[in-house]
C-alpha cells in the first residue's frame, strides 16, 4: 500500500510488538504495518463513526479481520493489555497529552509510544517524558506545504531536556536535516516581514527577537 511520506515516516519509527494505532481513520497505517511484517496483531481504534465504519471496510477488504481488530473507543480508555507500542497520529499536542494522562494505568505494559502532532509539541515532548519515557527518535518530514514531526518515546527513566531540546527536538536539532534547516529559515524569514512592519508593539517585537535568536543558535 502506498503511504504518505508522513504515515511512511511514522511506520519506519514504529518498532515490532502488538500496536494500538489511536485515530486510525482509514486504516492505512496499520494495515500497511501489518504488510510489511512489523507487527502480526494490532488493534485500530476510532471514536467517529464515519470514519470507524470506514476503517472496518478497509480491514475487511485486506482480510484482515483476525490480525486487526478495530474498536470504537475514545483514545485508550480500553486499551488491551497485550499492547506494547502505540501510535497516536494526526491530532494536537493538547489532546494526545491528555489522552495518555487520563488513562496512565494504560501505559504500565508500553514500550513505545510514536506520536505525529500538529501542534503544542514542546508541551508534548515534555508531558510525555514525564510520564516514564525517553525520546529515543525523532524525524521531520514536509508534505503538503506542512512540516510534520514524528517522535518516538520508549519507556525509561526520565531525562533531562533542556529549552532548546523541548522547542526543537533533542535529535533534531543536532541532525539539523534539510527538513528541518528550511522549516526554521522560513520562520526566520517570517519573522523579518512581520518586524518590518512599524505599527508591531515593543512586546511582540521582543517576543519575535527572541525567537529569533533561539532559531539562530540551533541552525
Amino acid at each position: 500500500m502506498k503511504l504518505s511520506k508522513r504515515l511512511q515516516a511514522i511506520l519506519d519509527m514504529t518498532p515490532k510488538g502488538v500496536v494500538a494505532d489511536v485515530g486510525s481513520d482509514h486504516g492505512k497505517l496499520i494495515i500497511s504495518l501489518f504488510e510489511d511484517g512489523i507487527i502480526t496483531k494490532g488493534y485500530a481504534i476510532e471514536n467517529k463513526k464515519g470514519p470507524f465504519s470506514r476503517l472496518e471496510k478497509e480491514i475487511k477488504n485486506h482480510n484482515l479481520q483476525d490480525k486487526i481488530t478495530c474498536m470504537f473507543s475514545d483514545g485508550i480508555s480500553e486499551l488491551p493489555s497485550d499492547v506494547d507500542v502505540l501510535v497516536i497520529a494526526g491530532m494536537g499536542g493538547n489532546n494526545v497529552v491528555d489522552i495518555l494522562k487520563s488513562h496512565r494505568a494504560k501505559l504500565k505494559n508500553i514500550k513505545s509510544i510514536i506520536v505525529d502532532a500538529h501542534n503544542a509539541i514542546p508541551y508534548l515532548r515534555k508531558e510525555i517524558c514525564q510520564l516514564g519515557f525517553v525520546i529515543a527518535d525523532e524525524d521531520m518530514v514536509y508534505e503538503d506545504e506542512i512540516y510534520y514531526e514524528i517522535i518516538k518515546f520508549n519507556a525509561g527513566n526520565t531525562a533531562y531536556l533542556d529549552e532548546p531540546d523541548l522547542e526543537f527536538g533533542p535529535f533534531l536539532r543536532k541532525e539539523k536535516s534539510c527538513e528541518f534547516t528550511k522549516k526554521y529559515q522560513s520562520r526566520i524569514n517570517q519573522i523579518d516581514n512581520l518586524l518590518s512592519n512599524s505599527n508591531i508593539p515593543n512586546a511582540k517585537k521582543h517576543q519575535l527577537n527572541d525567537e529569533k535568536e533561539r532559531i539562530r543558535q540551533v541552525l
